[in-house]
């Protein structure tokens, strides 16, 4: 018997652009670190998109620090004194890729504005570029759009006509970001129109103002930035049996959204030998198709092994909270003057040491206790059949 290990492959576009922009590389072992605005900052909130992360690419063991900074920009990033600039501590992190989130505030200056962006923001991608953050080789980056602003309900923020103006200024913006990237060789990761199509599609907002996102905005949001990062959707796998007739598939975990979906895993199966399939979790059927079928994909609905790939998602994300919340309490201590600042002599170094020790082990153990959630353990067999 012949056993694949499926892979999570990212859908083909319809066009490939005449120059295609360089795609960012994730590599075993590396830790992703998050730097920019408001947009960026509150991800750690509710844990969408590193626990997508983790579930869409479990073999690569991947980490993640958020250091994003509420109302950063490309050249604006104040402190509180001696917390250190951001190059110290992405080489804290070791990071080595550093994904940017800038455009959003800057886009307040309006049409004007455009030219000290572009100038500011290429500085930054060169200079970000250049640096060994992980101690080894220089960073790998990416640089993500803005998203757009929504139009809530008459009453609830600014206007219809307000919000499509600064819509207008804000896809500007991205596109300056885009051609700035391009200038540079850095991956850029458009997730504008994503998450407009969201805001679009459902009927409740998806932001708590207007401007920013609400949970389930979140929960969109991650899913249109891992699509960018190469992921394909969470609840679906796409392999091949490279023309044989029998496959191991390991399907991901699911973690649950703010409406408690995904209920469904997709899974496609494509270049099967002729011939009629049934896909097995133990002496359980879960599918059966002939291989034509099973190459257009077929929808696991709700079963308990749909059930355990949930709870399983579910726990990942949970944890990911619980190491993003201890993460921050370590990074943006509210007790920061006697760590860093005008009383770390002679107070701090006797009592907080120790204790950023601890807070660095406890982070530490639950990126490995995410990292081991990351494997569903499941292994579903897909194998020949009569009918």
């Amino acid at each position: 018997m012949k056993y694949l290990t499926a892979v999570l492959l990212l859908a083909s576009s319809a066009a490939a652009p005449a120059a295609a922009a360089p795609a960012l590389e994730l590599r075993p072992g590396d830790r992703l670190c998050l730097v920019g605005n408001t947009f960026a900052e509150r991800f750690q909130l509710f844990g969408y998109f590193e626990s997508g992360l983790l579930a869409a690419f479990p073999d690569l063991e991947l980490s993640v620090r958020n250091l994003a900074w509420s109302a950063d920009e490309t050249a604006l990033r104040p402190r509180p004194l001696d917390f250190g600039a951001v190059d110290r501590h992405l080489e804290t992190q070791g990071a080595d890729v550093v994904l940017l989130f800038y455009g959003a505030n800057e886009s307040f200056a309006g049409v004007e504005g455009l030219p000290g962006f572009r100038n500011n923001l290429g500085r930054l991608l060169r200079h970000v570029s250049k640096q060994h953050y992980n101690g080894s080789e220089p960073a790998r980056i990416a640089l993500v759009s803005p998203i757009p602003q929504q139009a809530l309900p008459s009453g609830h923020g600014l206007g219809a006509a307000a919000v499509e103006r600064r819509n207008v200024d804000l896809r500007a913006y991205a596109e300056a970001a885009e051609a700035v990237a391009a200038e540079n060789g850095v991956p850029f990761l458009d997730i504008f129109d994503g998450v407009a199509a969201a805001f679009a599609g459902e009927p409740a907002p998806l932001t708590i103002n207007g401007v920013h996102l609400n949970e389930a905005g979140y929960w969109h949001a991650a899913r249109v930035l891992l699509g960018a990062l190469g992921a394909s959707a969470p609840d679906t796998v796409v392999t091949s049996a490279e023309g044989g007739g029998e496959l191991e598939i390991r399907p991901p975990v699911l973690p649950p959204g703010p409406n408690g979906n995904p209920d469904r895993l997709r899974i496609s199966v494509r270049d099967l030998a002729p011939g009629y399939y049934a896909l097995r979790r133990g002496d359980q059927t879960l599918a059966s198709a002939s291989d034509r079928d099973w190459a257009k994909g077929l929808d696991i609905q709700a079963t308990p092994a749909i059930t355990a790939l949930v709870e399983a998602g579910d726990g990942l994300r949970r944890v990911v909270l619980r190491k993003s919340r201890l993460f921050f309490d370590r990074y943006r201590a509210v007790n920061g003057y006697y760590i860093y600042g005008g009383r770390k002599e002679p107070f701090g170094v006797h009592s907080f040491p120790p204790e950023m020790v601890r807070f660095d082990e406890l982070v530490g153990e639950l990126d490995a206790e995410a990292r081991d959630l990351a494997h569903s353990g499941e292994t579903w067999r897909l194998e020949r059949v009569d009918r």
